[in-house]
């Protein structure tokens, strides 16, 4: 879906077309999964991203701005709602999906040059960090667009950027030795 069909199905359903609406959420359901996946375990992914469409159908009516920074906001809301309750998970284990979506069906190794468990290193980070990794290596986004889901400036962000990457190479390197 390009942007100007985004933006029409958009209008659209602020107005209360509920075909626009499910189209949607059809389309922008998969990377809300994808970012729910990495930040809390999977199961609750699930749960959790059907959390974020039902608020986004409850407030499209409300909606201003740039949609996808909109949506990601309230899945970032949803994730601090969920951790609030002592339910967030810091780390652990991937299952076979989860590897598959990561990498879009390259082996890990392939792309740090060991067996290195790459889900597992991003959950080593701060929630910061990860929200930053997630949001930009996972679902593709600009800075800018980063910068706007979580109400911080593009400078902020950068130097997010720099100590996130410089604690995932850390991680790596330390995962590396240990399986050599």
């Amino acid at each position: 879906m390009d942007k100007h069909e985004c933006d029409c199905l958009l209008e659209k359903a602020r107005q209360g077309d509920s075909e626009a609406l499910a189209m949607l959420c059809e389309h922008f359901y998969p990377q809300v999964l994808k970012y729910m996946y990495y930040r809390v375990d999977g199961v609750s992914a699930e749960d959790l991203t059907g959390e974020v469409f039902l608020r986004v159908l409850g407030n499209i009516g409300k909606q201003k701005g740039l949609f996808v920074a909109w949506l990601y906001r309230i899945a970032a809301n949803v994730v601090t709602d969920y951790s609030r309750m002592g339910k967030i998970r810091q780390e652990g284990s991937i299952d076979e999906r989860l590897t598959q979506s990561v990498v879009n069906g390259t082996n890990p190794a392939d792309i740090v040059g060991s067996q290195i468990d790459i889900y597992n290193a991003i959950v080593k980070l701060t929630t910061d960090q990860r929200e930053f990794v997630t949001l930009k290596f996972i679902q593709g986004l600009s800075n800018a667009d980063i910068a706007e889901i979580t109400g911080r400036s593009e400078g902020a962000i950068r130097g997010l950027q720099f100590r996130a990457l410089s604690a995932l190479r850390l991680i790596l390197n330390s995962q590396e030795q240990v399986n050599e």
